[in-house]
């Protein structure tokens, strides 16, 4: 299976560059690849984030909102809703 990537080009201060590609080859993967993972890691976080912020507007007192019957699913959705 084929996935579709965009292109995109990014400036970077030198010292982060460095860093970046020191980080990069010590794992023996690309600079590509780092910058993949990080914004992977970012995103499944805002995921969270947004999980967070809506289960929050059920209700003002968690305690007496009934949602526990739905973390553990809401969890699989979150972490691989996008795969």
């Amino acid at each position: 299976m084929s996935v579709r990537a965009k292109a995109l080009t990014v400036r970077l201060p030198e010292d982060l560059y460095r860093a970046s590609a020191e980080v990069a080859k010590r794992r023996k993967v690309s600079l590509n690849s780092l910058v993949r993972e990080g914004l992977n890691i970012i995103l499944r976080e805002e995921r969270y984030v947004r999980m967070y912020e809506a289960f929050g507007l059920v209700g003002e007192d968690a305690s007496m909102t009934d949602v526990e019957f739905a973390v553990d699913a809401q969890r699989e959705v979150v972490e691989h809703g996008d795969a």
